[in-house]
């Protein structure tokens, strides 16, 4: 028989914690106000399981990146109390191409030739757009 102390349970806010949908626009709104582009928010629960949304963007070089990573984690963790799962940045393997998991929402911004490569949009493309941002 197992027994789970909740004594050593860190206590969690429900309330004070964003939803997915509360999530998603505050990544949106971040990655926008630091001039990520062709912003795309898709509405992927019906495809999968291991996620509500995608936020894609895409960055010009590395520096926006890391300046996008640098609020996201000031906006979201210090403000919000929202920290990602993990984040594969622009830095590690070759580039271009940034994911923060952050459970319920995950985040890909791009370089243009990386997103490009990769295309998403096109491999989600049965998922619902929820907004757009040129």
């Amino acid at each position: 028989m197992l027994y789970w102390n909740t004594d050593c349970v860190p206590r969690i806010d429900r309330e004070a914690q964003l939803n997915s949908n509360q999530l998603a626009q505050k990544i949106v709104e971040i990655i926008e106000e630091k001039q990520a582009s062709d912003i795309v928010l898709l509405d992927v629960s019906d495809q999968t399981s291991i996620a509500t949304y995608f936020v894609l963007g895409s960055v010009d070089n590395e520096r926006q990146a890391n300046a996008i990573r640098d609020d996201l984690w000031a906006q979201l963790q210090i403000e919000e109390k929202t920290r990602p799962l993990n984040v594969h940045d622009l830095r590690q393997e070759g580039g271009g191409w940034l994911l923060a998991d952050y459970g319920d929402v995950i985040l890909h911004l791009f370089t243009e030739e990386t997103r490009l490569h990769y295309d998403l949009e096109g491999l989600w493309r049965d998922a619902q757009v929820v907004l757009k941002i040129l």
